[in-house]
């Protein structure tokens, strides 16, 4: 477990602890609230605060993806909706969203075998993916898979000479990444009720560097060779 996912963890458990000290300790209640009332708003923020991250660093359809699933989440326990019925419109706002901020260099042609572009940008959302990259010049980007999954396979591309970042998240679903071998790998992704896998070996080369981050939300994501 990396010092990230240490973190994450530990900190989600005191949290945890301190809502339900504070619902036996009768504080909540008198604030008529309950632990699963906190809860349940302290989720959704959780993810919303991912999206804005995301926002922040650039990775638009990824954000759009975690503001739009915090969103279902918040607004369904504030106003008690049914959570699957807003799930499909809101999904689909977010597909024409991701796709409209989508980066435009970045596209798959279904006659290829390989794809040859030198970013990604995959928004999965109730469906898969299964690509392969040649790339010669990859300088990574961003998959995002919620409720879907995919594979992505490096292991034909050559990493750019200054080094690439790929951004993997996964909520309620799961993504494999296979690497090259001719670089140097660097992980730092986070599991929250998850599963975030490097299985890459220590390597002797130094460069280039392909560092993947993300987290993994009652999903997996699994880097390997």
């Amino acid at each position: 477990m990396n010092t990230n996912s240490k973190l994450v963890i530990g900190g989600l458990l005191i949290i945890l602890g301190l809502i339900f000290f504070l619902e036996t300790s009768g504080v909540l209640p008198l604030l008529n609230l309950n632990a699963g009332d906190v809860i349940g708003y302290l989720w959704p923020a959780a993810l919303l605060g991912v999206g804005l991250k995301m926002l922040l660093d650039k990775n638009t359809a990824s954000a759009i993806l975690f503001l739009s699933i915090g969103s279902i989440f918040l607004f369904t326990h504030l106003f008690s909706w049914n959570f699957f019925a807003v799930l499909w419109p809101v999904a689909i706002i977010a597909i024409g969203l991701s796709i409209i901020f989508k980066n435009e260099n970045t596209h798959m042609n279904m006659d290829k075998k390989y794809d040859d572009t030198n970013r990604v940008s995959e928004a999965l959302i109730f469906w898969g993916l299964d690509k392969r990259m040649d790339s010669k010049d990859f300088k990574g980007g961003d998959i995002s898979a919620i409720f879907g999954g995919g594979k992505l396979d490096l292991r034909d591309a050559k990493i750019h000479k200054d080094g690439a970042k790929l951004t993997v998240n996964a909520i309620f679903g799961g993504v494999e990444v296979l690497v090259p071998k001719d670089c140097k790998i660097v992980t730092s992704g986070t599991g929250v009720f998850g599963g975030w896998d490097s299985k890459i070996p220590s390597r002797e080369t130094k460069s280039p560097v392909l560092e993947i981050t993300g987290s993994a939300i009652f999903g997996g994501v699994e880097v390997k060779e």
